[in-house]
């Protein structure tokens, strides 16, 4: 048997639904101790722009694209996209804070792939003149000046073309290789 909610019942309803549309936010605002507010103004953040074959200065030493090379992919209508990323470190402390570092690969259409988290396998198969080096995830900070080899391996569709990469450090803009 279904009863009809009275007029006062059905204002509280809508008082506090409008109200927890206000208070979820603020919670989330006050909750976080500021964190999101200064994850918003990274995200507005623009990124430092470095064109291939050169070295641009970002967060603790000289990044550089060394190369971005089709591999075949282990699936159909696929390849593997090999990203080499050179780092001649200055500020250990810069960077200690900066990571995980992630790289991101875009193509020309706008379609953005994240790196294969475990690509040991792919890796020793397409590329093992690379195995070893570490990735963004397992990058450590060695002793200043020394320069550091970054490798990402990324799977996408065969007709993609036009890549970018996008590298992002924590509390840093990110650094864009076009």
């Amino acid at each position: 048997m279904r009863m009809l909610a009275s007029s006062r019942e059905r204002k509280s309803y809508w008082v506090s639904l409008v109200s927890l549309i206000a208070v979820v936010p603020l919670a989330v605002l006050t909750g976080s101790r500021g964190e999101f507010v200064s994850w918003l103004q990274r995200r507005m953040e623009r990124p430092i722009i470095i064109e291939r074959g050169s070295s641009g200065h970002g967060v603790g030493g000289s990044w550089r694209l060394a190369s971005l090379r089709r591999l075949p992919g282990p699936l159909p209508d696929t390849n593997l996209m090999l990203a080499e990323v050179d780092f001649a470190k200055k500020a250990d402390e810069a960077v200690q804070a900066t990571l995980p570092c992630a790289l991101t690969l875009t193509d020309g259409a706008g379609r953005r792939w994240a790196a294969l988290p475990l690509p040991g396998s792919l890796l020793r198969a397409a590329a093992p003149e690379v195995v070893g080096k570490p990735q963004c995830s397992t990058l450590t900070v060695g002793e200043s000046g020394r320069r550091l080899s970054i490798v990402e391996i990324f799977l996408v569709p065969q007709q993609a073309e036009g890549f970018a990469l996008s590298l992002g450090l924590t509390g840093a803009p990110p650094l864009l290789f076009k």
